[in-house]
């Protein structure tokens, strides 16, 4: 069987959701993304971290924590170095 055999089709094939979100409510994100592709939930969704499957990435580390929201707004510090980046992009933002 397929993977993807058997999920609905989408409008959009991109599901965006800011990372302030996730971190604000982890179980609410993931059930709308499960809920967006046409999967069933399963609670093991929110222990992504206690999996003992190998994780090939270079977050690795990271694969193993829950959420953590020390990285929230961690971006503003190089606000003023992408203020120019950000100006072309408010059409889409």
């Amino acid at each position: 069987m397929s993977a993807t055999q058997g999920l609905k089709p989408v409008a959009s094939p991109v599901s965006i959701s800011p990372v302030e979100d996730i971190v604000a409510d982890m179980e609410g994100q993931a059930r709308r993304l499960i809920d967006y592709v046409g999967l069933d939930w399963h609670d093991a969704c929110l222990d992504f971290h206690k999996t003992k499957r190998s994780v090939r990435t270079a977050s690795v580390t990271q694969v193993r924590q829950p959420i953590y929201k020390t990285s929230v707004e961690r971006w503003r510090h190089y606000e003023p170095y992408l203020a120019p980046l950000l100006e072309q992009l408010k059409p889409v933002l």
